[in-house]
């Protein structure tokens, strides 16, 4: 009986840790700048003295509006990489839909996670007391 509830305690550790890290690898794979990328957004590497002050001037990890030749711009530091992202309105408006896609993505996947580990830590509460195993 005791090494029944070992083995599935043993069970949900490493289910949890299986969870957790497929979660990781999502965040990963919806990084700020692979969602600038998909949304068509170009990595561009300061070369000339005045891109390297523009830059150097730059909040980095964040998106910056701004107007250049009368034309709106989007800018995002990658201080990391050592680039900008440069995109426009209507690459800025695919980014922030594929943003908030992501968004609920990881959220769904957190609420998925988290029944996993409730489910396992109530049937773990039922072998507490006796051979109760869940009705398939």
């Amino acid at each position: 009986m005791k090494a029944q509830q070992v083995s599935n305690l043993l069970l949900g550790v490493v289910v949890c840790a299986v969870f957790a890290l497929a979660g990781c690898a999502s965040m990963e794979s919806a990084s700020e700048e692979s969602l600038l990328q998909k949304a068509g957004f170009q990595a561009r590497t300061p070369t000339t003295e005045k891109q390297k002050a523009a830059y150097a001037a730059l909040p980095a990890y964040q998106v910056h509006k701004g107007t250049m030749k009368g034309r709106t711009v989007y800018a995002y530091k990658d201080e990391k990489a050592g680039v900008v992202y440069l995109g426009n309105k209507a690459q800025y408006a695919q980014y922030k839909q594929l943003a908030a896609n992501a968004q609920i993505k990881e959220e769904k996947q957190v609420a998925h996670d988290m029944d996993n580990d409730l489910v396992y830590r109530w049937y773990g509460s039922w072998n507490d007391f006796g051979d109760a195993s869940p009705v398939d």
